[in-house]
C-alpha cells in the first residue's frame, strides 16, 4: 500500500508574526531535520521505505501560531490476518495501527482529524473491491506505560469472477464428463480407464494452486465433493466389470457342463440304445391357459399359435 501519511499539530516555539503574502513558512528537506516530529510508527509494519525520488518527498509547513502541517509519502507492505472460513465468498478487514514509539499518552497524544482518510477513487484491485474505512482509537499499555494509538480498518471484499470461471465451471464440467464413461459398453476397458483417470487427475490439479491453511475452507468442500463424484464413477466401472466377468464365467461354466454330458452320452451310449430311449420319451405338455379356454380361442378363430412348454424325461 502507498499512502500520504500527514500529521497537525501546534509547537508554540515556532510562532512568527504574519507576514504579508506568506501564509505560511515552507521548509525544504534541509529545514525539515531541525523541526521536532512526533516519533510515529506502524504497528503492522513488515516493509515499507519513504519515497527519495528526486527528493525525499517530505513536507513540512508552519503556520503564524505555531501550526504545523507534516506529510510524508510511505509505500510498504503491511501484515493482515485473514480468515478464509469463506474462500473464495469471504471478505477481509486489514488494519492500519500508528503508535508513538517513545512518548506516553502524558505527552503525545493521537486523535484522527476531521476528515481522517482520504481514498483515490479510481483504485483497482485485481482480487478485491474495496469497500469502507473505519477510523477508532486504540490506546495500548506496555510495560504499565499508555501509549497513545491511532488505527484504521480497511474492508476488502474478494471479487470471485475468476474463481467461477477458473475453478467452479470447470469443475462441473469434469464432473459431467466423468458420467460419459456410464454409455461406454463395459468391455471397452481402455477406454472408461483412461476417462475415469483423466477425471480424478484434473481435479486433483486444480485443487493444488488453493490457498494452503490448516483448515477448511468453502471451496475445498466443493473440490472434495466434485472429487468423490468423479472418484465414484470410477470404483462404478470397476465394480460393474467385476459382476460381467463373474456372469461370463457363471455361463461359460454352464456351457461347458452341458456339452460334457451330451458328449458323455454320445460316446458312451450305443446308437442302439439311444434309439429306443428316444421311443420311450415322456412328454409333459403344461399349457399357459386352460383346456376350456383354448378350446373357445380355437373356435372364435382368435389364436393362430400356442406357445406351449415341453419338459422332456428320459430313462435309459
Amino acid at each position: 500500500m502507498s499512502i500520504f501519511l500527514r500529521q497537525r499539530w501546534r509547537d508554540k516555539r515556532l510562532k512568527y508574526d504574519r507576514i504579508e503574502g506568506v501564509p505560511a513558512l515552507q521548509l525544504n528537506t534541509k529545514s525539515i531535520n531541525g523541526v521536532w516530529v512526533p516519533d510515529l510508527f506502524i504497528l503492522n509494519e513488515k516493509r515499507a521505505t519513504i519515497h527519495n525520488v528526486v527528493v525525499p518527498n517530505k513536507l513540512l509547513h508552519i503556520q503564524p501560531d505555531g501550526s504545523i502541517l507534516y506529510s510524508i509519502r510511505i509505500s510498504g507492505t503491511f501484515s493482515c490476518d485473514v480468515n478464509l472460513l469463506k474462500y473464495p465468498l469471504d471478505n477481509q478487514i486489514c488494519p492500519l495501527i500508528i503508535e508513538s514509539y517513545g512518548y506516553t499518552s502524558e505527552t503525545l497524544v493521537l486523535q484522527w482529524y476531521k476528515e481522517a482518510v482520504e481514498k483515490k477513487e479510481d483504485i483497482i484491485l485485481s482480487q478485491f473491491s474495496l469497500d469502507c474505512i473505519d477510523t477508532f482509537k486504540c490506546d495500548k499499555q506496555y510495560a504499565g506505560m499508555n501509549f497513545s494509538c491511532v488505527q484504521m480498518n480497511i474492508k476488502l471484499d474478494r471479487l470471485y469472477d475468476y474463481y467461477l470461471l477458473q475453478i467452479y465451471v470447470p469443475s462441473i464440467l469434469i464432473v459431467i464428463l466423468s458420467w460419459v464413461s456410464f454409455w461406454i459398453s463395459v468391455d471397452a476397458t481402455p477406454a472408461r480407464i483412461s476417462l475415469g483417470l483423466l477425471t480424478v487427475l484434473a481435479m486433483t490439479t486444480q485443487s493444488s494452486g488453493l490457498p494452503k491453511v490448516s483448515y477448511f475452507k468453502a471451496i475445498d468442500v466443493w473440490m472434495v465433493s466434485c472429487l468423490c463424484f468423479v472418484f465414484a464413477a470410477l470404483i462404478e466401472f470397476a465394480y460393474v466389470n467385476v459382476l460381467s466377468r463373474v456372469e461370463q464365467r457363471r455361463l461359460s461354466h454352464v456351457v461347458d457342463v452341458t456339452n460334457n454330458k451330451t458328449e458323455y452320452l454320445r460316446r458312451s451310449l450305443p446308437e442302439k440304445v439311444i434309439k429306443s430311449c428316444l421311443m420311450n420319451i415322456k412328454f409333459q405338455v403344461h399349457n399357459l391357459y386352460s383346456n376350456t379356454y383354448l378350446d373357445k380361442c380355437k373356435r372364435c378363430g382368435k389364436v393362430r399359435s400356442i406357445n406351449i412348454i415341453i419338459h422332456i424325461s428320459y430313462e435309459i
